[in-house]
């Protein structure tokens, strides 16, 4: 597994992507999924986890009605992966941490 964006949608359950970072934010989810317009909601998600100094790791789950979403933080980069409540949770956080060293090492090259 290389751990890309393509991995990562192949995992069944997950429904679609957020990619934010400070100049900008860019979602992935299908046209009438129920989040595909909380682009605001997204922001205020990644602003408060970015300015957070006392986060306890790179990873943060979020369980909404009926859905995760998964935050992978690495520096001012993150990756949301929204999927359902009966996707396979360690497969998501492996293929995402893949996917964030990833993008991480195409920001600093």
């Amino acid at each position: 597994m290389k751990g890309t964006i393509k991995d990562l949608l192949k995992v069944p359950g997950v429904h679609g992507y957020v990619l934010a970072g400070p100049k900008g934010i860019q979602i992935k989810l299908p046209s009438k999924h129920r989040l595909a317009g909380a682009k605001d909601r997204f922001k205020a998600a990644y602003d408060d986890l970015v300015r957070a100094r006392r986060r306890p790791g790179s990873t943060v789950e979020v369980l909404w009605d009926e859905l995760v979403l998964t935050i992978f933080i690495n520096g001012s980069a993150s990756l949301m992966v929204v999927s359902g409540v009966s996707v396979n949770q360690a497969l998501v956080r492996m293929t995402g941490k893949l996917v964030m060293a990833n993008i991480s090492k195409e920001l600093s090259s």
